[in-house]
């Protein structure tokens, strides 16, 4: 099918005849990620605020305080999640270390959600509490590294490899 043409009467046109555009609502549009829903509803039940979004991977990443908490890519909702939750959640089977595109390449901070999970209203809003509190600094001190563990691992690390030479 040919695009519709019309007539041009504009000054210094070389052709006479424009090709009419497409409204932009009949464009094909990438549809939203199957799971935008389910963490949108979340986040306004728990009632969170400074929730924005980016496009990331092609889907859509959340932020808060400017910090990436949650990813919905295809199917998957993946939040970040302390060592402690992430344990957790992958002991009880709630989900697995989530894995964006296959491969080798795996965010191990990031817990992908299983169905099961994803079907609870009530453990989704505690994933994703968790995962906002952890990134936003509102998580319990002893969830959070401080900044003598981070020296010390460092330090073990250089003693390593200084081992091994």
């Amino acid at each position: 099918m040919q695009p519709k043409r019309r007539v041009c009467y504009e000054r210094g046109v070389k052709s006479r005849t424009k090709a009419a555009r497409e409204p932009q609502s009949a464009r094909l549009r990438r549809p939203p990620p199957l799971h935008q829903a389910t963490l949108e509803e979340s986040i306004a039940r728990l009632g969170l605020r400074g929730v924005t979004t980016k496009r990331m991977f092609g889907g859509l990443c959340y932020y808060a305080n400017d910090k990436p908490f949650s990813i919905v890519l295809g199917d998957a909702l993946a939040l970040k999640l302390s060592a402690e939750h992430l344990r957790a959640g992958c002991g009880r089977g709630d989900g697995r270390l989530f894995h964006p595109g296959g491969g080798d390449f795996i965010m191990r901070e990031y817990l992908e959600l299983s169905d099961l999970a994803l079907m609870d209203e009530g453990r989704v809003d505690a994933y994703v509490l968790a995962s906002h509190r952890f990134i936003a600094g509102q998580g319990t001190p002893e969830e959070d590294l401080a900044w003598n563990d981070l020296l010390q691992g460092r330090e073990g690390l250089y003693k390593g490899a200084k081992g091994k030479r």
